[in-house]
């Protein structure tokens, strides 16, 4: 009969012969798609759509911050990407008035969206930005 510490350890000794891991589950990828260089245009902002002419940008840089265009302004920020986790903080914009306010809302909408991301998934060729509790809250496409 086997002691069940021996067969605890040939558990432990497949998982890691087979690259499984106790801490993360098989669900969680990370996404094929290389960010650092591009440039995305939002599509929607939480479901709401965008303004056509206000063009929300996103580009992720090589040095590990993004930039882009608000719909009025120009904002930056730090990204850390791993895996498919997503944080973005310390963003920062000019602070010129749109000419409409229904620019200006939608920019703040964008902003405060971007913040919340925790993370992303590419769907083709559409980019995803997700918050902490799973809502979709931005959707760019290239």
């Amino acid at each position: 009969m086997m002691r069940p510490k021996f067969v605890l350890a040939g558990v432990a000794i497949a998982l890691a012969a087979t690259g499984c891991s106790l801490t993360e589950p098989a669900s969680v990828q990370t996404p094929k798609v290389d960010l650092i260089g591009s440039t995305w245009l939002a599509e929607d902002i939480d479901g709401g759509g965008v303004i056509d002419d206000a063009q929300s940008t996103l580009v992720f840089g090589t040095d590990g911050r993004v930039s882009g265009r608000g719909g009025c302004n120009q904002y930056g920020g730090v990204v850390t990407l791993k895996g498919a986790s997503m944080i973005v903080d310390q963003v920062f914009s000019t602070k010129m008035a749109c000419a409409a306010p229904a620019l200006m809302d939608q920019e703040t909408r964008f902003l405060n969206a971007l913040q919340a991301t925790r993370s992303y998934r590419v769907d083709g060729t559409k980019l995803v930005l997700v918050d902490g509790e799973g809502k979709a809250r931005l959707r760019f496409d290239r």
